[in-house]
């Protein structure tokens, strides 16, 4: 009973440590939201929101998300300078000073393209300076089965880089623009990785902007635009080390991506493999050879068979030349792999192109979420950015669903195995990808921050596209058949986003997407309305009222879980789980008794892998903070043996309510989803492949 009680009182005591900083964050939240709400309710803003502006004032045009104008200028002005002081330029119309800080440029690794380049520092730990969007792929090898020898299947990240990512559906994949898709990996020279800070608050949701800004509930049934983009707008990067003006950026793909391309990419050394490789050299050279440098050849040549023999990773992080190895150990064998991986700033603006003239914010236009905000003045005429483009096919992003029957339509059924698959809908990520209506080939650009350009009326629209001037575009690819294109392995086309009015710092960038996305739009809101009424219509399929975002903020009135028995009463959404973060004992640890059941004390993790769904049996306070009793059944990846588990004593912030899996409005039947048009003539005719009759759905085994 002693040891419960200290135990209880250390857990006390601890408590403000640990929560100080959520309930900041929550208050700082609601201090934000009103500035940052916009309504998803309204159906006479949907019907106006093809390009219609909010009436705004001419300060609210010169702020994007909860950045004013002013605090763009002097951080950026702080970063270009090296200063972290606040005493910058004053003058808020005045960014003469503010100067791009991240660019592209051919990248310093071998036959890897483009790559990412800074002209400011980075301490270690400090965010990048762009927030990208993540785009989840549902089950993306089941749908498409031959898509792993696809371009497309080179770039997506893991659920996990998403807030509750593993959670969303079975098989997650992420596409990440920017650092995420654009920077090139070194394992040795890794310099930015995702953020995860939301893992250390697990009341918060680090990638959900929705929940962030404080919206109470996102969507309705009645809302039309609902599930038409991604929730996960803000994916943070931090610097993992210190970085200087002038390096190439990398990520960490992980040595299997690696490892798994070896046939073809060739062996690759991982971060230990260079470390090691530091070593062995370091003890070549004798501590009595006068500081000339020497290597022995032959014993270098002995040190590369040994090497060899005992992994070819390691052997590949050595330099093949004997004349190379004084220099390999002055700078290290990894950046010595990569000598031009840290360049001028003269070579990166001569050879490079600017793409930090844009991020992200919430949106002026109603509907539509996020949107692209211009950084620096940009004049007409004038580059706003220049961006790759990947291309793939609208087979890979079909969703297919077995169903009953055997009328099997030339439109949306196909027969395979003796089954009747359904084609039920498209990925989200063709919301996001460029092209013709009537094409099979799709393009979808990836620099930081072109996700986030909104359509705007042809009045309105302040920026168009047009085949990139950078003479790293490949535009003699525009020749290639439509079945090369779609066999090509890399990248090559480019778009530059030109300007086509002078665009103020702070102003938001829009797009014409073209008639045929507006003509769609347009049948989608009617669509949408006339299904509202029907039992066996759109809104009928996997439809959720709210997501229950505002259950988890603490701030809020309802932020107490209820228990089972409670919720008989008062039930949450079925849509809704609650999850609560347990690391189990270890496999030697014995519970306080020994049937199947197992009743412990809860400890504090970190670890987003040991959230689990559970039920809480009872709550209880003890000096104003609440307590629960859980129940927990948690299964052994190893032994694949479940245990029950009784938990006592968890604090509030280690539960929290989620959406099951493909409850999350992305994933509703009859969502909007069309790809993006380009401007009359851009897309090549050879190229249109559609017609309406065409049988346009094609199973792949």
């Amino acid at each position: 009973m002693t040891q419960m009680l200290l135990w209880l009182l250390l857990l006390l005591l601890l408590l403000p440590i640990i929560t100080a900083k959520v309930d900041t964050t929550a208050d700082d939240k609601t201090t934000d939201k009103s500035s940052s709400l916009f309504t998803r309710y309204d159906r006479n803003a949907y019907d106006n929101a093809a390009g219609n502006h909010f009436n705004s004032t001419a300060d609210e045009k010169l702020t994007y998300g909860n950045l004013d104008k002013d605090a763009i200028i002097k951080r950026r002005q702080r970063k270009t300078n090296n200063d972290n002081s606040s005493s910058q330029q004053d003058d808020d119309d005045d960014d003469s000073n503010n100067k791009c800080t991240t660019y592209l440029a051919p990248s310093s690794i071998p036959n890897s393209g483009l790559g990412m380049y800074t002209t400011i520092p980075y301490a270690k730990s400090d965010t990048f300076l762009l927030p990208e969007i993540g785009i989840m792929l549902q089950d993306k090898d089941a749908h498409f089965p031959q898509g792993s020898d696809k371009l497309l299947a080179q770039y997506p990240w893991g659920p996990g880089i998403l807030t509750g990512g593993h959670r969303e559906v079975t098989t997650g994949a992420v596409m990440v623009p920017g650092l995420g898709m654009l920077a090139n990996s070194h394992l040795g020279l890794a310099n930015f990785r995702h953020s995860d800070t939301w893992r250390l608050q697990i009341d918060e949701d680090g990638t959900d902007s929705l929940s962030l800004e404080g919206l109470l509930s996102s969507t309705t049934k009645e809302d039309v635009g609902r599930g038409s983009s991604s929730y996960h707008s803000r994916v943070l990067f931090y610097a993992d080390k210190n970085i200087q003006r002038g390096e190439e950026l990398f990520v960490n793909y992980g040595d299997e991506w690696f490892t798994a391309r070896e046939s073809w990419i060739g062996v690759i050394p991982s971060k230990k493999n260079y470390e090691e490789a530091d070593r062995l050299i370091g003890e070549l050279f004798s501590e009595d050879d006068g500081g000339r440098g020497v290597v022995d050849p032959q014993a270098y040549e002995v040190l590369l068979q040994d090497a060899a023999e005992k992994d070819k990773r390691l052997r590949a992080a050595f330099p093949d030349n004997v004349e190379d190895v004084p220099v390999a150990k002055e700078m290290g064998t990894a950046r010595f792999s990569a000598r031009s991986s840290i360049q001028s700033i003269e070579w990166i603006e001569e050879n490079g192109v600017c793409i930090d003239n844009l991020v992200s914010g919430t949106s002026t236009i109603a509907q539509a979420g996020r949107g692209a905000f211009a950084t620096r003045t940009i004049n007409k005429g004038a580059v706003i950015t220049t961006t790759p483009l990947i291309t793939l096919e609208r087979e890979q992003l079909q969703l297919w669903e077995e169903v009953d029957g055997t009328d099997v339509g030339v439109q949306n059924k196909i027969t395979k195995d003796d089954k009747v698959l359904e084609m039920v809908g498209h990925q989200l990520l063709l919301n996001y990808c460029y092209g013709h209506v009537n094409s099979s080939l799709l393009l979808f650009p990836y620099s930081p921050t072109v996700n986030f350009i909104n359509h705007g009326s042809k009045e309105e629209a302040n920026a168009e596209i047009v085949w990139s001037s950078y003479p790293y575009h490949k535009g003699e690819w525009l020749n290639l058949s439509l079945k090369e294109m779609k066999e090509l392995q890399k990248t090559g086309l480019m778009f530059d986003i030109v300007a086509t009015k002078d665009i103020d710092l702070g102003e938001e960038v829009l797009l014409y997407y073209g008639k045929d996305w507006e003509d769609s739009w347009n049948e989608h809101i009617e669509d949408w309305t006339t299904a509202e009424n029907e039992q066996d219509g759109m809104m009928q399929k996997n439809v959720t009222d709210t997501l229950g975002v505002h259950l988890n903020q603490r701030s809020n009135s309802d932020s107490i879980i209820l228990t089972v028995e409670e919720q008989k009463n008062q039930p949450y959404p079925p849509y809704l789980e609650t999850l609560c973060r347990f690391k189990p004992p270890a496999e030697n640890e014995k519970c306080q008794d020994e049937s199947n059941d197992c009743t412990i004390r809860w400890s504090l993790s970190m670890n987003e892998m040991h959230d689990n769904p559970c039920d809480v049996i009872s709550r209880s306070s003890i000096d104003g903070n609440d307590w629960y009793f859980v129940r927990m059944n948690i299964t052994n990846s190893t032994s694949n043996e479940t245990t029950q588990y009784h938990v006592e004593f968890l604090p509030r912030y280690a539960i929290r309510l989620i959406n099951r899996k493909y409850t999350k409005d992305q994933y509703s039947r009859g969502v909007f989803r069309e790809v993006i048009g380009l401007p009359e003539g851009l897309f090549p005719d050879h190229w249109i492949d559609l017609k309406e009759e065409d049988d346009k759905y094609i199973y792949h085994d």
